[in-house]
């Protein structure tokens, strides 16, 4: 293959990514990663990118040291400067081959860049589709390495060499007369993937030659498949959620047996949650009892009313809160344990919210609200009965307050004197942030 192949295919996909200006590569030192580098170092000039590089050492191997060194002169050799970041493997749990994935994608979403951009290759993606298959994943298993993902707000990962082969790699590599590092881990046959790289795939090409192709193509229809899914569970889980951010049991009965498990399994996954089959079966079974309790690491669930709701996890009120209003962006308050997001629609009048200074408070006891227009004001603990809000989510739940006026009670009850047909709602998820929230949304007060 031409040189000037590889270095389009790579330009393509970083075209993809048009604010990608600042490229970090993760560093090996071994064949994938040093063509992805030294053919980088050729384009950024061009491109005007600033290019880095980070080498994570795992001190898995007595070589360790000496990769590191490696790393740094090549990337010296490049004029790119090189992080080496020293990670502890825990062995605990997954083993060693998951400890070491968990800590190098630790340091790769600290990575101080636009862009990460991986050398993992047609033969890795193959390889990952088999190795998937054999222990029964699903479409998203299937569908294996995407070519961009999310890794934090403001950090993509990027594969850009996913339809290349290794063989193309080496054959760059060769013209080039670059040396690389080998990792002795890699032959050891005792690791379950090195098992399949080093016996399987080899027997299962010498039978069918097109194998990884064909698996590269099972991955583009199951990643295919799989983002219509989650369109599908999007819409769902819009359906499903009810003001207070609680699933609606009744509603998803109405999709049907399969969508209504899928949007079930869709909010899990928004609440970062992906329980195995036995732990999403229970909760199936349980979920019909207003008596549910229901846990998956660091997430709780309770049913009530024929509801299934976020249980705060440390079933307490948060401490005043600044913020700003920003339209239809989710905002992950750390001190609440929650998301704020503004929805278009019936709520807060937009120039009452334009530069305003909003506040998220606790409830204090005898706060009252108008929320029909011309009414009278009610007590919040009245509302709160009425609209059937679970007394747990009750302390977890702030007001919102605008220059000291209370707008509202977030997800339960608005200030009528301040709401407009074409105005913003402001949702209140309980739960994890999701992956596209903007950081904390700003200081605690007092």
């Amino acid at each position: 293959m031409p040189p000037s192949d590889l270095a389009a295919r790579i330009e393509a996909c970083l075209a993809r990514q048009p604010a990608a200006r600042r490229i970090c590569v993760g560093f090996s030192g071994g064949l994938d990663s040093m063509v992805l580098l030294h053919l980088l170092a050729g384009l950024t000039p061009r491109l005007g990118l600033a290019l880095s590089a980070l080498h994570v050492h795992h001190g898995l191997s007595p070589r360790a040291d000496a990769w590191a060194d490696f790393a740094a002169s090549f990337t010296a050799s490049l004029g790119v400067p090189c992080r080496i970041a020293r990670v502890q493997v825990d062995r605990a749990g997954g083993g060693v081959e998951a400890g070491a994935r968990t800590a190098r994608y630790a340091e790769f979403a600290h990575c101080d860049a636009d862009a990460l951009l991986l050398a993992h290759h047609r033969d890795d993606q193959a390889e990952t589709v088999l190795f998937n298959a054999a222990r029964g994943a699903g479409l998203a298993g299937l569908a294996a390495m995407p070519e961009s993902r999310l890794l934090r707000p403001g950090l993509t990962l990027l594969r850009p060499l996913l339809d290349t082969s290794r063989a193309e790699l080496a054959a760059y590599a060769a013209d080039h007369q670059l040396s690389w590092v080998e990792d002795e881990s890699n032959t050891d046959p005792v690791y379950d993937r090195n098992y399949l790289r080093l016996a399987g795939m080899p027997a299962l090409r010498a039978r069918f030659p097109a194998l990884d192709a064909g698996l590269a193509r099972v991955a583009r229809h199951a990643a295919e498949a799989e983002a219509l899914l989650a369109e599908l569970g999007r819409v769902d889980v819009a359906t499903c959620l009810n003001r207070l951010g609680g699933f609606e049991l009744a509603t998803a009965a109405t999709l049907g047996e399969l969508r209504a498990r899928h949007a079930l399994r869709s909010w899990l996954r928004q609440l970062g949650a992906q329980p195995d089959e036995r732990a999403f079966d229970a909760l199936l079974h349980q979920a019909k009892a207003d008596t549910l309790s229901w846990s998956w690491r660091d997430l709780t669930l309770r049913g009530y009313r024929r509801a299934l709701y976020v249980v705060p996890p440390h079933g307490v009120s948060g401490g005043t809160v600044v913020l700003g209003f920003e339209q239809a962006q989710a905002h992950w308050v750390p001190e609440w344990g929650g998301t704020l997001t503004w929805r278009r629609g019936a709520g807060v009048r937009e120039e009452v919210l334009a530069g305003a200074t909003l506040e998220l408070r606790p409830r204090r006891g005898g706060e009252r609200m108008r929320v029909v227009a011309g009414g009278p004001s009610r007590a919040l603990k009245q509302l709160c009965q009425e609209a059937g809000v679970p007394p747990w989510q009750r302390i977890a739940t702030p007001l919102l307050y605008l220059e000291g006026v209370l707008v509202a009670w977030l997800g339960i009850a608005m200030n009528a004197d301040l709401a407009g047909d074409d105005g913003w709602w402001p949702h209140w998820q309980i739960g994890s942030p999701p992956l596209d929230a903007a950081g904390p949304l700003a200081r605690q007060s007092g």
